[in-house]
């Protein structure tokens, strides 16, 4: 997802060769036929299929397009495309389903997949998911999708994280741009110490806002230092000894080095990449938009990019995968297969992941030139071996709040890190029953 993706051109205006209808319910644009009401009501779509996606903006609306007509045209049937804003997204998709009105194939974040298995809205893909086709992804991006021991849907996209670093201020600072020395976190606090005390930009982007991103900023921090979200039993333990390191280690980062901007607890990530883009600061954990935003932008800085620190217990880049899924009421569900199989055309995945700057899924894609011969993509095809996804529970989004709350109390000076963690762990195990 990605709450992640949703940030470089998610939005944007759809023109289509066809009738085209922008409905306020859902915020959805609809090409082939009309949805009716999103939020459950009649369905009067006479097509054949419907593909569900989020998030289509300038940069991809077109192949879409290409690739819609070129499926109907092969298969001789009437395919309706729909895309829905991200703030939307979820409730849409669950009035849908609720309403039986579900789509036949739908691009969601993996993370949703728990939820949905629990409405029996999911049909597992097992038999599509095996042989060659199954080979073509890497290891992780499959994996990403499967739940309770089935694969219920496909890696569509995917998005992980590197840590950028402002040359011309490691510059100003008086340490060597070429080679930052940005392993460790303790490297990385060393670094921004000295930025801190020799130059006039903020060092380090620190995340603490109220929002679902802050979570996935910290996360590198806690799973680096030997702590975990939940155990093998999928029970909380986030107040774990290493937790608590993990933590304390994040909140002082402001409290007593001061060495990030201002205001981390106002900060979203999304407020410290564009701190970052715009050359005003030194050093931000971001995903590959940073650097193709900066390309394409009128930035005047250089900048460089490394693997996330390690911290004493490992290496993380979180990963985030989107799928597409078949849903349980679908009546095409043969053209569905059919569909998924279209879109997994190499070069279709090719066109799809450099337009849109997602990770590539397919092995072969991410071995071509345009990723390993690039300055910004190298780094991240190769921090796929460093890829950790958030644990997927049906409520996840209601463990993650209560986990940034955590973070913002430490960060805040509410509570200690102990004692913030403390509060989350009790309060998520009454949640988690």
């Amino acid at each position: 997802m990605f709450e992640d993706e949703r940030e470089r051109s998610e939005t944007g205006s759809i023109d289509r060769r066809r009738m085209l209808q922008t409905l306020g319910a859902g915020g959805a644009v609809v090409v082939a036929g009309c949805l009716g009401d999103l939020d459950g009501g009649s369905n009067e779509s006479d097509a054949d299929i419907q593909l569900l996606t989020m998030g289509v903006g300038d940069n991809i609306e077109g192949f879409f397009d290409e690739n819609n007509t070129a499926f109907e045209e092969e298969h001789d049937v009437s395919l309706e495309f729909t895309s829905v804003t991200w703030d939307n997204a979820k409730q849409t998709v669950n009035n849908r389903v609720d309403g039986g009105q579900a789509p036949d194939v739908a691009r969601w974040p993996a993370r949703w997949i728990p939820q949905l298995v629990g409405k029996d809205a999911l049909e597992p893909l097992d038999d599509l998911m095996q042989g060659e086709f199954y080979e073509q992804f890497y290891e992780g991006m499959a994996e990403g999708c499967k739940y309770e021991g089935s694969y219920y849907g496909v890696p569509w996209a995917s998005s992980n994280k590197c840590l950028f670093y402002n040359k011309d201020v490691f510059e100003a600072a008086g340490l060597d741009p070429e080679n930052p020395g940005l392993d460790t976190w303790d490297d990385m606090l060393d670094a921004a110490t000295t930025i801190t005390n020799n130059a006039d930009t903020p060092a380090l982007g620190l995340a603490g806002a109220e929002a679902i991103e802050t979570g996935s900023q910290y996360y590198h921090y806690h799973w680096s230092h030997g702590a975990d979200l939940i155990d093998e039993e999928g029970q909380p333990v986030v107040n774990s000894e290493a937790g608590v390191q993990a933590l304390t280690f994040y909140t002082d980062l402001h409290q007593e080095h001061g060495v990030t901007q201002s205001s981390p607890l106002s900060s979203t990530r999304q407020d410290i990449r564009q701190l970052f883009e715009n050359g005003s600061l030194g050093m931000v954990i971001a995903h590959v938009y940073a650097g193709l935003n900066i390309q394409e932008g009128d930035a005047d800085f250089d900048f460089g990019i490394v693997q996330v620190p390690k911290g004493p217990e490992g290496r993380y880049s979180l990963n985030t995968v989107d799928t597409l899924a078949v849903l349980s009421q679908s009546d095409a569900k043969e053209l569905a297969h059919d569909l998924i199989e279209f879109y997994y055309d190499e070069e279709r995945r090719f066109q799809y992941s450099s337009n849109k700057g997602f990770m590539p899924v397919v092995q072969s894609v991410g071995e071509r030139d345009h990723f390993t011969e690039s300055k910004v993509w190298a780094p991240f095809i190769e921090a796929g071996q460093y890829a950790r996804a958030r644990p997927k529970l049906s409520n996840f989004s209601e463990f993650n709040n209560r986990v940034v709350l955590a973070i913002q109390e430490a960060l805040g000076g509410q509570k200690t890190p102990k004692e913030a963690l403390d509060s989350a762990q009790s309060e998520l195990e009454e949640m988690m029953g």
